[in-house]
């Protein structure tokens, strides 16, 4: 009878086992603190007369719940979830700074982790999907009674999985007779969507501890499924500035009615185009069709980016829009930028005039320009070369210079050069300057507008008009008076005769 009870009572014990996980431990001096989740814990003072005490204060999310003093060795709980113990009370190394270290521990629960994984990250319509379940008790304990549900949005299925226990530290394997741990799969099939949206599936766990407390888990995924149209966009990533490419449109029915798209597409500023951008295709479910264009660079450069072509259909009283890739592009090849002016534009005949020409290669790739200036009608050419030959790598300039002497009193027209270059492939180029005028005027007006410029400087001697003007009436007024006094001296001469 006796050993009956005893071995009621030890069942009784082991039943009702409570487990604690390893928590955290921590040397506390006077007003330090120790954290463990929504629990701080503070070691507000101690005693060291008889027997060492420390005297500890908790509190859960800021808010006072326990005062306890406790001897080395003792423990209290609280909420039946949180234990505080003190291990060890010392007085320390300096004379008046005890210390205590302290455990803070949580009731040890089952930790269910429920991992969802898709076979693929982008379906079609009508493809089998394949989802992976992974069930794992991550907690000290066992987990009973696991109620899983299944499901996704938008509500396509729903599945119920009871699993009657998960040992700790264990996960579920769905064919316990081969060598590696298989999760539970799931299949369906991908639905028809009228536009590319994410399916997202969800999973739901409701379990239990050997003491009968209810805990909950939850886990996701998603995969996209695309719509019933795909576009694709592509041509040559790697272009030479001096050719032309095809760019190709691809469109994809992948689903189960016929559509009737509008497709239009662009070059961007990088490019031009001599066809139309714009197409109407009618595409079976399960086909494929294509358009294609020629495109060529406006000028060389890295990393250009062609804009996306946009593809519409329309199903019952709806419209969708899909947009294709933005295909990047780099264009190699020479570019040189040509500016050329005169100074004067203005001359007497006879006079001289300059011609500056600035060059620089704004491609990526060398460049061996030919220049061929033409001395025109009425000019001679003073000094410069007007045939040369030379190279210019990228971002490197050149300026070069001509002086002409007017001859015709008409002026001359300079006409339109072609400046051709070619890069190391061969490849040749050109690029044509604007026409140049110089004007001859007459001497007489440049005599005035010389004049008309000139400003005073009292130690030069150049004069102002209104200074020349005051200059004239003074010399004036002068010669005035020696009229007048020579007129006196003939009249007393005259009167001195006949007296």
């Amino acid at each position: 009878m006796i050993r009956a009870f005893l071995i009621l009572l030890l069942v009784a014990s082991t039943a009702q086992a409570t487990f604690w996980d390893q928590g955290i431990k921590g040397e506390l001096h006077w007003k330090e603190q120790l954290v463990l989740e929504d629990y701080t814990l503070t070691l507000a003072d101690f005693s060291l007369e008889d027997k060492l005490i420390a005297l500890v204060e908790l509190e859960e999310e800021g808010r006072p719940i326990a005062r306890r003093a406790l001897h080395v060795g003792e423990w209290f709980i609280i909420n039946d979830s949180l234990r505080v113990s003190v291990l060890e009370i010392g007085e320390g190394e300096d004379e008046g700074d005890p210390y205590a270290i302290v455990r803070l521990q949580l009731l040890s629960a089952p930790e269910i982790s429920l991992l969802l994984n898709f076979d693929k990250d982008l379906y079609r319509g009508g493809e089998d999907m394949k989802i992976l379940l992974k069930v794992e008790n991550r907690g000290a304990v066992d987990a009973e009674d696991l109620k899983i549900v299944v499901d996704c949005v938008p509500p396509l299925f729903s599945r119920r999985i009871n699993i009657s226990s998960l040992p700790a530290g264990s996960a579920w394997d769905d064919r316990k007779k081969t060598v590696q741990i298989d999760p539970i799969k799931i299949y369906l099939q991908a639905p028809y969507l009228p536009e590319a949206a994410d399916l997202e599936v969800r999973a739901h766990a409701q379990y239990k501890d050997p003491e009968g407390n209810a805990y909950q888990s939850w886990g996701g995924s998603r995969a996209r499924i695309s719509g019933p149209l795909l576009l694709h966009k592509r041509v040559e990533e790697n272009q030479d500035f001096s050719e032309s490419y095809y760019v190709i449109n691809s469109l994809s029915n992948s689903g189960n009615r016929t559509l009737k798209v509008d497709l239009v597409d662009s070059t961007g500023e990088g490019f031009c185009t001599n066809d139309t951008l714009l197409w109407r295709i009618l595409i079976p479910p399960g086909q494929t069709k294509t358009v294609s264009y020629k495109i060529k660079a406006k000028e060389p450069g890295l990393g250009l980016s062609l804009p996306d072509a946009i593809a519409s259909f329309s199903l019952g009283e709806w419209i969708y829009t899909v947009h294709s890739n933005q295909p990047m592009v780099d264009v190699v090849g020479p570019w040189i930028d040509v500016r050329r002016r005169i100074s004067p534009q203005k001359v007497r005949v006879g006079e001289e005039v300059t011609i500056t020409m600035e060059l620089e290669n704004q491609g990526n790739r060398k460049a061996v320009l030919t220049l061929a200036e033409r001395v025109p009608q009425g000019a001679e050419l003073i000094r410069g070369e007007i045939d040369e030959s030379f190279m210019l790598s990228p971002g490197e300039k050149a300026l070069r210079e001509i002086r002409l002497r007017v001859l015709d009193r008409e002026g001359i027209s300079i006409p339109a050069s072609t400046v051709v270059y070619r890069d190391v492939r061969g490849n040749e180029y050109a690029t044509s300057t604007s026409p140049l005028r110089i004007k001859v005027a007459e001497e007489k007006s440049i005599k005035a507008s010389h004049e008309t410029d000139m400003m005073v400087d009292g130690k030069s001697g150049v004069q102002r008009a209104d200074d020349v003007q005051a200059d004239n009436i003074s010399g004036m007024e002068q010669n005035l008076s020696m009229l007048f006094i020579l007129i006196i001296l003939l009249l007393s001469a005259a009167l001195a005769r006949y007296s």
